[in-house]
């Protein structure tokens, strides 16, 4: 069975150095909520590692300065949490799933930046995910047949689409998936209820899917508030433009819960596709 194994990478600092240490060794064996954790004595030292990129986000003591780009979970001083609450909290905070539960993502650009397909296919390798492509022009060496094929079935909502999808996928630039349609129009045959049914499908059997989207393919504008996350990657410059302000005026109008979905991602020039995946 495919389950969920994105981790958090985290690192902890805390001036009780006993408890800083005892919850390190709690969360690194517990396996509900996966991840991985240091603790560092010197404050100084995990925030050297910090701009390293090695952490998605910080446990810190309520006394830290800290006021960096991570994320940061903080502990009462005087009033120290479980561990067990301490990784339920975490993961609450970063706004995850748990181990058991699959997930859908969603890469999307309003302006088709052409890093859509790499960020999908980095996600898709880091978090052992299916890939779907719904670019207008997708850009592998592979056979269309068993895309359309597949839309078919969702369409006709076929009872084992969801197996199909499994047995059917091919290999992608080192990920199982589906490379796109043999026409983008195919994709506007579907519904709003089609795609309902098929993520539900892809959830039962818990397939974790990452999906490649194009403004061409969509279905509507509340086709994103079905997944459980959908990544904006854009730059700072673009998120200033009229045609971005303009793509959150109609979502926030007409994409029902989708704009909540969604998290942009902000590109940097000595930022790689591997990099930014990583820091999710």
């Amino acid at each position: 069975m495919d389950v969920l194994k994105r981790e958090i990478c985290t690192g902890i600092y805390h001036p009780d150095k006993r408890y800083g240490k005892r919850l390190m060794e709690y969360l690194n064996h517990q396996k509900q909520y996966p991840m991985t954790v240091c603790f560092f004595e010197d404050e100084e030292q995990l925030y050297e590692k910090e701009q390293e990129g090695m952490f998605q986000c910080l446990i810190l003591s309520e006394s830290s300065h800290y006021c960096g780009e991570v994320p940061a979970y903080r502990i009462q001083n005087e009033n120290f949490p479980s561990a067990a609450q301490v990784a339920k909290d975490l993961y609450d905070y970063m706004n995850m799933q748990r181990l058991e539960e699959p997930m859908i993502y969603g890469v999307y650009s309003p302006s088709s930046r052409i890093e859509t397909t790499q960020l999908s296919l980095e996600i898709a390798k880091r978090y052992e995910m299916m890939y779907l492509g719904m670019q207008p022009y997708h850009r592998f060496m592979a056979q269309e047949e068993e895309t359309d094929e597949l839309l078919f079935q969702i369409r006709e909502r076929k009872e084992n689409c969801a197996e199909y999808f499994r047995a059917h996928a091919q290999l992608l630039e080192g990920v199982m998936g589906y490379p796109g349609a043999g026409c983008y129009m195919d994709y506007r045959q579907l519904s709003i209820e089609d795609f309902q049914y098929f993520f539900q499908e892809i959830r039962k059997a818990q397939i974790l899917l990452v999906i490649d989207a194009g403004t061409a393919c969509l279905p509507g504008p509340v086709f994103f508030s079905l997944f459980d996350k959908v990544y904006i990657p854009v730059t700072e410059q673009e998120t200033k433009t009229q045609a971005y302000l303009n793509f959150i005026k109609q979502t926030n109008r007409y994409g029902g819960k989708s704009r909540g979905k969604m998290e942009e991602i902000l590109l940097r020039k000595n930022r790689s596709m591997k990099e930014v995946a990583k820091g999710l």
